[in-house]
C-alpha cells in the first residue's frame, strides 16, 4: 500500500492560489446533484438531554441514537446538559464521572456526537440562588471530567462553555462571578473559566460562547485592541482564539435576539466573519416576526449555522415544519458537498502516478470544522478484499460555503495492481476508534455514489493496466 508524496499539497495549492491554472487533461467525470435528505455527522439538529445529580440512574441509549438516524430529522447530534446541583460545594462523585462515560461510549455505539455543556442550576429564580458555584469548585469540577473529554474526543463536537450562571448561559451569575459584569476586572474570573475549559478540553475541539461581545471583549484584553475576527491564515491552528466559538439560545427571537448582540452591527460583523472558521449554533427562544422561515435562512446562512435544536422552541421550529423551511434547514445546515465533476488520469497504469482532479461546491451553511481525514481509495472489482488506501493533504475545514473548490488528490498506483478497481473519495473521522465506521463518515450530496457499507463516496470505475 503506497502513500501520497508530498506533491500533492504542492498541487493542492496551486490550483487554490492561482485560478489561471490549466486543468489537466485526461478523463472527465460530471456528477449529478442530489436533493436527498441525509443524515451526516457533527451538523444537523440535535436533542437536548438533561443529565441531573438527582437521577444518577438515567442515561444514554446506543440502540436509540442509532435509531434515530434514521428518522425525518436524521439525527446524528445531542446536546447533552449536566447539571452538578448537589456539588456546588463538593466534588463530583465518581457515579455521576460514570455515567459521563457510559454516555459516550453510548454515542460512540449509536453513530453520534454530542455538544456538551456542564452547569448547576436550570432556574433563574432569586430562591435558587447561588446560581453558580464558586470560583474555586468550578475549577475543580472542570479538572475532574478534563480526562473523560479528552479520552472522548472522537464523540465531541464541541463544548459551550457553560458553569456560570443559571442554564450556564453566563447571564444570572453569582458567587464571585458579578452579574452584568462591565470593568475589565469584572470579567476576569469568568476569563480564567473559559481558559481553563479550554484547556480541559481535546486540543481539536472548540469551546463557545454565548454571545459574540465575549469573545470580541476576550481578545481586546488578550492584545488584539480591533477584536478582529480570524482570518484564514489564523483558522483552525489550536490557539485559543481559533477554538473559542459561538452559541445563540435565543436565534431569531427579536430584534438583538433577546440580548444576544448588545451593541448591534458590530457585533454580528464580527461573528458573521468569524463563524467561517467557528462552530455556530443554538436554539430560538421566542416566536417572533423576525423568526419566520425565509429570514431564518437567511441568518444560518450570514452566520454559517452548524447545528440547531429540534425540539425548542416548538412554536418556531414548528412553523418552519409547517411552512416547508425546515426541509431546507435539513438540507444546508452545518456542511453539504457536492461534487461537480472530475478530471481522472487516463489509461492508468501499475507503478505509476495518478491523479484526480475533483471540483466541489458547499452548498450549505458552514464549512466541516472539525478535522476530517482524505482518502482515495481502489478496489478491485473482481475481489473487494484488494483495497488501496492514499491518504491525502487536503483539508475540508477550508471548503467555505457558496464557493467552488478545486483540488488534486495524487498517489503512485501499487505494481501489483492490475484490471478494473472502483474508485472512490473517503472522507473519514481521523480518530481511529471511529475511522473505519461508515456513518462517522461524509456522504457527498450526489446521485448513485455513496456506499452505506463502507461510507465510501464512488468516483468512477477505471482500468488499471
Amino acid at each position: 500500500m503506497r502513500k501520497l508524496f508530498p506533491i500533492a499539497l504542492c498541487l493542492l495549492l496551486l490550483t487554490a492560489c492561482n485560478p489561471n491554472t490549466p486543468e489537466p487533461k485526461g478523463t472527465v467525470v460530471i456528477y449529478s446533484e442530489s436533493d436527498e435528505i441525509f443524515p451526516n455527522p457533527e451538523r444537523g439538529l440535535f436533542v437536548q438531554i438533561y443529565y441531573t445529580s438527582a437521577d444518577l440512574n438515567s442515561h444514554a441509549s446506543a440502540t436509540t441514537i442509532n435509531k434515530n438516524r434514521e428518522t425525518a430529522a436524521k439525527l446524528t447530534l445531542y446536546l447533552h446538559s449536566y447539571y452538578l446541583t448537589d456539588y456546588m460545594e463538593s466534588d463530583i462523585p465518581q457515579e455521576f464521572l460514570d455515567r459521563l462515560e457510559t454516555n459516550m461510549n453510548a454515542l460512540r455505539e449509536g453513530g453520534a456526537k454530542v455538544v456538551l455543556r456542564f452547569s448547576y442550576k436550570y432556574s433563574m429564580d432569586k430562591k435558587d440562588e447561588p446560581w453558580n458555584a464558586s470560583a474555586e469548585w468550578i475549577h475543580r469540577h472542570i479538572d475532574q471530567i478534563s480526562p473523560y473529554l479528552k479520552k472522548h474526543a472522537d464523540v465531541i463536537l464541541c463544548a459551550q462553555c457553560g458553569w456560570l450562571g443559571s442554564w450556564g448561559e453566563w447571564y444570572y451569575t453569582d458567587n464571585g462571578f458579578k452579574f452584568n459584569p462591565s470593568k475589565d476586572e469584572d470579567f476576569e474570573p469568568r476569563w480564567e473559566v473559559l481558559e481553563h475549559m479550554l484547556r480541559a478540553m481535546p486540543e481539536d475541539r472548540q469551546v463557545a460562547l454565548r454571545v459574540p461581545a465575549y469573545k470580541m471583549r476576550w481578545l481586546k484584553m488578550n492584545g488584539d485592541t480591533l477584536s478582529s475576527p480570524l482570518t484564514a491564515e489564523e483558522a483552525h491552528n489550536g490557539s485559543f482564539k481559533a477554538r473559542i466559538c459561538g452559541h445563540n439560545d435565543c436565534f431569531v427571537s427579536s430584534n438583538n435576539d433577546v440580548g444576544t448582540y448588545i451593541s448591534g452591527a458590530p457585533e454580528r460583523d464580527f461573528w458573521a466573519e468569524d463563524t467561517k472558521y467557528t462552530l455556530m449554533g443554538g436554539e430560538t427562544c421566542e416566536k417572533h416576526s423576525l423568526s419566520n422561515g425565509s429570514n431564518a435562512i437567511k441568518q444560518m446562512a450570514r452566520f454559517h449555522w452548524t447545528y440547531i435544536n429540534r425540539d425548542y422552541r416548538e412554536e418556531v421550529t414548528g412553523m418552519w415544519r409547517g411552512d416547508g423551511t425546515m426541509d431546507t434547514i435539513l438540507t444546508r445546515i452545518g456542511y453539504r458537498l457536492v461534487l461537480d465533476r472530475g478530471i481522472l488520469t487516463p489509461e492508468p497504469k501499475a507503478g505509476q502516478k495518478y491523479e484526480a482532479y475533483l471540483q466541489l461546491h458547499n452548498a450549505g451553511f458552514a464549512a466541516p470544522m472539525n478535522k476530517r481525514a482524505v482518502e482515495l481509495i481502489f478496489v478491485s472489482a473482481k475481489d473487494p478484499s484488494k483495497k488501496y488506501v492514499f491518504p491525502q493533504t487536503v483539508d475540508p475545514r477550508f471548503w467555505l460555503p457558496g464557493e467552488e473548490h478545486t483540488f488534486t488528490l495524487s498517489c503512485t498506483l501499487d505494481p501489483g495492481m492490475s484490471g478494473e478497481y472502483k474508485l472512490y473519495l473517503n472522507l473519514p473521522d481521523p480518530y481511529p476508534s471511529i475511522h473505519d465506521d461508515p456513518r462517522f463518515s461524509i456522504r457527498l450530496a450526489n446521485e448513485n455514489m455513496w456506499d452505506k457499507t463502507t461510507g465510501y463516496n464512488l468516483l468512477a470505475t477505471i482500468n488499471v493496466e
